[in-house]
């Protein structure tokens, strides 16, 4: 069979129902048509699914509207109405649209159908009640409401009112009502009060044509109230809602804010206001009875207590000059066996965040000073860690720039039986370079460990130098093969050798020096125990890139000074040291 198309011959009628009543408008239209296949003939009597769509656009777009149906088509006609599977409202069809048909499971005939006027007559022939309120119609254009009344408002005149129609105008008159006078005598200047419900006397304001004075004839502001020892205050507020008290700006702008003294709960407050004087925004301070100073907060619980969420709770500047000025001081002048804090500084925000204080000077960053006056243990400054299982540090210190002499920690120690610069109870790792006066250990004396120490001094070279040994027995041949760490050549040059027979003459040489991390000892009988040693000259990248220099001449600030002033018996300030802890000592 044919692939059926539509030929629209027949009237398409595309209209509003003209019969409407008030119980609705039909959301439908009529549509007729008829139906045949692509060569022009009828397509045969029998049901035919159809389905319709509205579109605001000829050709593709999205449908605004869909139904599909199944139609009884006889002799080729089509005669349904749209709308009765989907109905369609009057928000469906805003402007031009065009109607589009599919048969069975094909695709949409072509071309789309263009609808007429009259299906735009949907909702125009009548006003239902109620349809039309107050914010369809434009504003400007009449009065929609009085005073919130609705539909008929009538004016009615009160006593002594009368109101009179003229055309569109409405005159409203008031006479007046009762009588009588007001009599009475006061003095020159001052404001009249009703001493009784119908005489005038003089009231206790004084006006002078400029300054109003309470207790006064002469004031000399704009308000001035003189009080004497028996009349208790000169000012009292007292209120019952609202603030006591309100200061705007002269000519301020509306909705700037204004300032606001209020005593409440027992405490003295001052707030901004907004600009009718008596809006609270927010609260500035607060005073309480126990001496308490809040800002921020309206419950303080410290002589100053400041909470806010801005950056700073508190900043403090000055201009001064003089030697020691503190910007800051706090102070502890009680006495007593507890150790309080002058300045006590916290912040936790989250783990791993936070800095109890940061410190930025032109001289020193921070300073811890203890004047000692017994013989217990006292810091300048201590830091200490409760550690996590991360890197802890109970001091870090590190120089990050600077083309002089840097130092990431330095100390110096004094003018004590036993002086320190450091003292480590503990391991010490040094990743860098070495250097020092002279060195030793120092370990409980094995003999007598519990009354004397035991030292050495270590052994110095002028190179680089590692040092390894021990014993072996050659075999019945005389020969003994010594193997070293498989490390050893990557580490160590320049190998010298040192044998010593135990137990019997005998010669021993080195028959075959260092290969492959090992060496060979022959001894001229078999049998024969030889101690060892061999020394080598690190050439791994640390010691290549710094490595240690013999002799240099000393630049600079150090030239004709001393590292060591008391070894050669002259005077402390020749010590290349004495510029870095004169700054300590002028400061003390």
């Amino acid at each position: 069979m044919k692939k059926p198309t539509l030929l629209f011959i027949l009237l398409i009628s595309l209209y509003a129902l003209s019969n409407i009543y008030s119980q609705g408008i039909p959301q439908t239209i009529n549509y007729q048509g008829v139906l045949k296949d692509a060569s022009g003939v009828v397509v045969p009597n029998g049901d035919y699914s159809l389905t319709f769509k509205l579109y605001d656009l000829p050709s593709g777009g999205s449908a605004l509207w869909n139904e599909t149906k199944t139609i009884n088509v006889v002799g080729g006609i089509i005669n349904t109405q749209l709308g009765s599977v989907t109905p369609i409202t009057s928000a469906t069809i805003v402007g031009a649209a065009w109607l589009g048909i599919t048969v069975g499971t094909g695709s949409e005939l072509i071309p789309r159908i263009t609808l007429t006027s009259v299906p735009y007559s949907i909702m125009s022939l009548t006003v239902p009640s109620g349809s039309i309120t107050a914010i369809k119609i434009a504003d400007a254009q009449v009065v929609k409401s009085l005073n919130g009344l609705k539909d008929n408002v009538n004016l009615v005149a009160g006593s002594n009112v009368t109101i009179t129609p003229s055309g569109n105008n409405l005159t409203i008159n008031a006479t007046g009502g009762g009588g009588g006078t007001i009599g009475g005598s006061g003095t020159a200047n001052y404001i009249s009060k009703f001493t009784n419900s119908t005489t005038l006397g003089s009231s206790t304001l004084f006006d002078d044509g400029n300054k109003i004075g309470i207790g006064t004839t002469i004031p000399d502001y704009s308000l001035t109230i003189n009080s004497n020892s028996t009349s208790g205050l000169a000012l009292k507020l007292s209120r019952n809602g609202g603030f006591g008290m309100a200061f705007l700006e002269e000519s301020q702008a509306v909705g700037s804010k204004g300032w606001a003294f209020n005593v409440y709960q027992q405490k003295f407050k001052l707030n901004t206001t907004a600009d009718n004087g008596y809006t609270q925004i927010k609260n500035l301070m607060t005073f309480d009875r126990n001496g308490n100073v809040g800002i921020g907060t309206e419950t303080p619980s410290y002589p100053l207590h400041i909470a806010t969420n801005r950056k700073y709770a508190g900043y403090f500047t000055s201009d001064s000059l003089s030697d020691y000025t503190h910007v800051i001081h706090g102070e502890l002048i009680g006495t007593g066996n507890y150790d309080v804090m002058g300045v006590y500084g916290k912040s936790t925000p989250a783990n791993n965040y936070g800095y109890g204080g940061y410190f930025e000077g032109g001289f020193v960053g921070a300073r811890g000073v203890v004047n000692a006056l017994g013989s217990n243990s006292y810091y300048g400054v201590r830091g200490s860690v409760n550690g996590g299982t991360g890197n802890n540090f109970a001091i870090y210190g590190s120089v990050t720039s600077g083309t002089g002499s840097n130092y990431g920690i330095y100390a110096s120690a004094s003018a004590g039986t036993t002086n320190w610069a450091g003292y480590f109870s503990g391991n010490v790792n040094v990743t860098g370079t070495l250097s020092k006066g002279g060195g030793s250990f120092k370990i409980d004396h094995p003999l007598d460990p519990t009354n004397k120490n035991l030292y050495h001094s270590f052994v110095e070279s002028p190179d680089m130098m590692n040092i390894y040994n021990g014993n072996v027995i050659t075999d019945a041949s005389g020969y003994a093969t010594v193997t070293m760490p498989d490390w050893f050549e990557a580490l160590n040059k320049e190998f010298r050798y040192q044998l010593t027979v135990i137990g019997d003459f005998a010669q021993a040489i080195i028959s075959q020096k260092i290969q492959n991390n090992q060496f060979i000892i022959r001894t001229d009988k078999p049998n024969i125990e030889v101690s060892w040693q061999v020394t080598g000259i690190r050439h791994d990248k640390f010691a290549e890139k710094y490595r240690i220099p013999v002799e240099e001449n000393k630049t600079g600030k150090d030239v004709g000074k001393y590292l060591h002033p008391d070894a050669y018996g002259v005077d402390e300030t020749l010590g290349v040291d004495y510029e870095n802890n004169k700054a300590d000592r002028e400061k003390k």
